[in-house]
């Protein structure tokens, strides 16, 4: 046991939270006391964050003002739980038409655009709030320590690289956050034998306590290291993130790493929406952050999941559709946290692509890359050819010269010069045959 994670938590993070005027370290203090509240003060706390959202939404917010009233509701309507459920719920498309209008007028501090990967096949592009931040990774990190893992002990990530060029002032920031959170990021979108055995040679050498990944990286990685017969160095436990979780998947994970796995569900828009604890069974809800509902809550058959943030004061997404679907658990844990539950997530489903020379690349990458070009409304990847890659897209403006060049640099850079991709406008992208919500679609699919 080193003394390093305490240093971080009780030295390091304070002081860097007090001079940047921050509350990271007051949240997760929060979280970790509140995790363990009765559920019906869970509850209760809910309420009165939402309470203060409504009134501040129907203060500030022109487009939600104008939604809501044209449903008929006004301020003073949202008195209870059922009340909340008749606000109509707020889409993507409505997020990327009127950004602007579903920014608050009365919040003074500093607006942050991001953007989500456009998994669902739909990017968004919307703001956040450096208090809503704090509070997301806070969030994050209580749903990570659940497996065992404490900020400050060495992980390893199976992730993706920055898209686009960075200045050397955001390299250096990168790097030095890295460094003192112990954190050894690998890009895992052009997958050889290769690069996994980098990963296993910088496994050895870092020695993390937890790995952390897509399950797609997660997935090839174990079956590399059951087909070279590695082992790796005592590693406590495996986070999955970004896409579905099988239970085939997770227990060949299982096996190839000797540690067990935990399944987590999140999203750009709001981060960590829940994620599981050290019993397994089920996703438990990061409530004092976020409301989880379904459409149909009465409902056992997954429906649409709607999430509201509580604290982006800059931007209020209330009752959000994400497109992902779920069934709220009624079940309470034997951890005996009074945090609601998820009892299971369908998110989309997204195919891993092939290039010319054999490598594999994770779904996970045209989404990550198409959340930089702004003229995408939606669209859907299809590869028909180890050389031909179709990207399908509803265009809201001619692609520009800088979205075209950010294409050709960085699907070059995966795929090589062998493989062709072009942009195919469309009107609309049509449902698919199965049903599935794939917007990556692979050779043979």
């Amino acid at each position: 046991m080193t003394i390093y994670p305490a240093l971080l938590d009780s030295v390091l993070l304070p002081a860097y939270d007090q001079a940047r005027g921050r509350e990271y370290v007051k949240r997760l203090r929060q979280l970790r006391a509140s995790q363990w509240w009765a559920a019906e003060r869970v509850r209760q706390f809910q309420w009165d964050e939402v309470t203060r959202l409504v009134a501040h939404v129907f203060a500030s917010v022109p487009y939600l003002q104008h939604k809501y009233r044209s449903a008929g509701i006004e301020p003073g309507d949202v008195r209870t739980w059922e009340d909340f459920r008749r606000l109509p719920p707020l889409t993507r498309e409505e997020v990327n038409d009127h950004g602007r209008e579903l920014c608050s007028t009365a919040y003074t501090g500093k607006l942050l655009p991001h953007a989500t990967g456009g998994s669902s096949g739909t990017p968004t592009r919307f703001f956040r709030t450096y208090e809503s931040y704090d509070w997301r990774t806070a969030a994050k990190d209580r749903v990570y320590s659940w497996s065992g893992w404490r900020p400050g002990e060495r992980s390893v990530y199976l992730w993706g690289a920055p898209v686009g060029h960075h200045s050397k002032r955001e390299l250096w920031k990168t790097r030095a956050f890295e460094y003192v959170q112990r954190q050894l990021i690998v890009n895992t979108f052009s997958q050889t034998e290769a690069l996994w055995r980098e990963v296993y040679a910088k496994i050895l050498k870092f020695r993390p306590v937890l790995i952390v990944g897509y399950v797609s990286s997660l997935e090839q990685f174990a079956a590399f290291l059951k087909d070279e017969r590695m082992t790796l160095p005592k590693v406590r436990s495996v986070i999955a993130a970004a896409e579905p979780l099988f239970p085939a998947v997770r227990s060949a994970i299982e096996a190839a790493f000797d540690a067990p796995v935990y399944n987590t569900y999140g999203s750009r828009e709001f981060m960590s929406i829940a994620g599981e604890c050290e019993h397994r069974r089920g996703l438990h809800i990061n409530a004092e952050n976020v409301v989880v509902e379904t459409r149909d809550p009465r409902g056992c058959e997954p429906s649409e999941i709607l999430v509201t943030d509580l604290h982006n004061y800059g931007m209020p997404f209330v009752r959000y559709a994400t497109g992902d679907l779920g069934v709220i658990s009624e079940t309470r844990c034997a951890c005996g946290r009074g945090l609601p539950m998820l009892e299971s997530i369908e998110g989309r489903v997204l195919d891993s692509l092939r290039t010319v020379d054999g490598r594999t690349v994770p779904g996970e990458f045209f989404p990550h890359l198409l959340k930089e070009v702004p003229e995408f409304a939606q669209y859907r990847v299809e590869q028909r050819t180890l050389e031909h890659v179709v990207i399908s897209a509803v265009l809201n403006k001619p692609l520009s010269e800088r979205s075209t060049a950010l294409l050709r640099e960085e699907i070059g850079k995966v795929f090589g010069s062998a493989t062709r991709w072009e942009v195919q406008p469309v009107s609309e992208i049509p449902a698919l045959r199965s049903g599935k919500r794939r917007v990556t679609i692979g050779l043979g699919a």
